[in-house]
């Protein structure tokens, strides 16, 4: 020891920037998630668990507006309430006259719907939120890391950049970055990255290859060249054999550029829309397709427990623990419900020409767009639109169809939906053989007003599944 140093204990205040993930903010991130079905899977299970959630002997409110509103929360972001309030009788009634009578929203107007049943799967969210929780990383990292995982796609990919991330969090950005390095980590390889080609340069790093090898050159610059099978044209680049390209190719195309893809609900599972828009003679109007979620309230009968005298001290904290989660239940239902309506209103104005005359009308829609206008952040538009279904007059789509991006860089005016519609029709009335080369079509949309350059036709072409013009020609 240093002479004049002496080791004791001592006390020191410090300020520190974080974010604590509350169950409120956990469930309100995991419900504006979660598609139509599998929301009314978690009601029923929650009222299985819950003494103190119940359901209305009527099953569905009828047309309109909440029968009560869901309160300030549900204007903007996730709450984030510390859960460190006085837990006094005055504050627990309180709850009760806020949510005791909430209901999911808006129902359907139609009879009983057929409602088919669920299957019971882990989630991407539960497996990935199960190994952080293993791990035991400190609090901060831990909500942050929770963070994270909200913020996937379906195919386990990061839904937005990363400044849109980073605008979502309230809490330290070093945190931030430390959960994402933490759920990169994860099983399976390849998650929290943002593009299918990281995920796959993360699962060669996994396998052994190194950024020197083959592999990596192959996929990191000639990522193209490898979709289009331009095998040759990659090998004079890289100063190899074409057969050795092969190789690093078959290794490359045994790797999942959807690393999510596993937990991915069942294709073959019904698709039910979670807003139906319909024309009526003063235009559109969009409702949510919740007539089938059961109507919820607090159980009065098992709240009264709580007044009780003769209650135990553990009865009393057992019920009151419930009664709080029955509360956080319902308000974070009535904010997904109030968030995905917004959003759905908002299609509406933005898309309204789509909705009346179709494809040809689908005008360029950003994520920013519609977080401006509604006072959200894109990653919470993300989260809403991911996974979600839209009853229109021109079909059901998903959601995030209604954002199509510009087609090209010039022409604002037109989206990328409604130019792959374009190719998809060019090439379905094209001469088996001879088809439309990529050039030809790109000179093609030209003409039609739509300027698109030669390589995002290919990509456009590669992104819908259909082959290039030597692989189309019949003889």
């Amino acid at each position: 020891m240093t002479p004049g140093h002496e080791l004791r204990p001592r006390l020191e205040l410090t300020q520190s920037q974080r974010l604590v993930m509350t169950q409120t903010l956990r469930q309100q991130l995991e419900m504006l998630q979660l598609p139509s079905v599998e929301l009314e899977a978690l009601i029923r299970q929650e009222l299985s668990d819950n003494p103190l959630l119940e359901e209305s002997d009527s099953a569905a409110i009828g047309a309109g507006e909440p029968e009560a509103p869901p309160g300030p929360d549900t204007e903007g972001e996730p709450s984030r309430q510390d859960e460190t309030e006085e837990d006094t009788m005055g504050i627990l009634r309180q709850l009760a006259e806020d949510a005791g009578e909430l209901s999911p929203g808006g129902g359907y107007r139609d009879e009983d719907q057929w409602r088919p049943e669920p299957v019971s799967r882990t989630t991407l969210s539960e497996h990935l939120i199960r190994q952080v929780q293993n791990l035991g990383p400190d609090p901060g990292v831990e909500a942050a890391a929770v963070y994270v995982i909200y913020s996937l796609d379906r195919h386990g990919l990061l839904c937005c950049g990363e400044q849109e991330i980073l605008q979502g969090w309230e809490g330290d950005p070093a945190l931030l970055y430390r959960a994402l390095d933490l759920v990169r980590t994860l099983e399976p390889p390849g998650v929290g990255q943002y593009t299918a080609q990281d995920a796959l340069k993360l699962q060669l790093k996994a396998a052994g290859y190194k950024e020197d090898s083959l592999e990596f050159a192959v996929l990191d610059r000639h990522f193209d060249d490898l979709a289009a099978r331009r095998i040759p044209a990659a090998a004079r680049a890289l100063g190899v054999t074409p057969a050795r390209v092969e190789e690093a190719a078959s290794v490359i195309l045994s790797l999942n550029p959807w690393p999510g893809s596993d937990f991915a609900p069942d294709t073959n599972s019904v698709v039910i829309p979670d807003l139906i828009i319909e024309r009526t003679d003063d235009g559109f109007v969009v409702f949510l397709n919740d007539g089938r979620f059961p109507r919820l309230h607090i159980s009065e009968r098992n709240r009264r427990v709580l007044e009780s005298p003769s209650a135990s001290p553990v009865e009393r904290e057992y019920v009151k623990n419930k009664f709080r989660r029955a509360g956080w239940f319902i308000r974070a239902i009535a904010q997904r419900q109030d968030t995905v309506l917004r959003i759905g209103r908002f299609l509406v104005e933005a898309q309204g020409a789509f909705l009346e005359h179709g494809i040809d009308f689908l005008r360029p829609l950003t994520l920013q767009q519609a977080a401006d206008a509604l006072g959200y952040n894109p990653s919470t538009i993300s989260r809403a639109v991911n996974g979600k279904y839209v009853q229109s007059p021109q079909g059901i789509h998903e959601m995030k169809f209604y954002f199509s991006r510009a087609a090209g860089s010039g022409d604002t005016d037109t989206s990328a939906a409604r130019v792959k519609e374009e190719i998809r029709r060019l090439i379905s009335r094209e001469d088996p053989g001879a088809p439309l080369s990529d050039d030809r079509i790109s000179t093609l949309l030209s003409d039609m007003g739509m300027p698109v350059k030669r390589r995002t036709v290919a990509n456009y072409r590669m992104e819908m599944g259909i082959e290039s013009a030597r692989k189309r020609r019949r003889f």
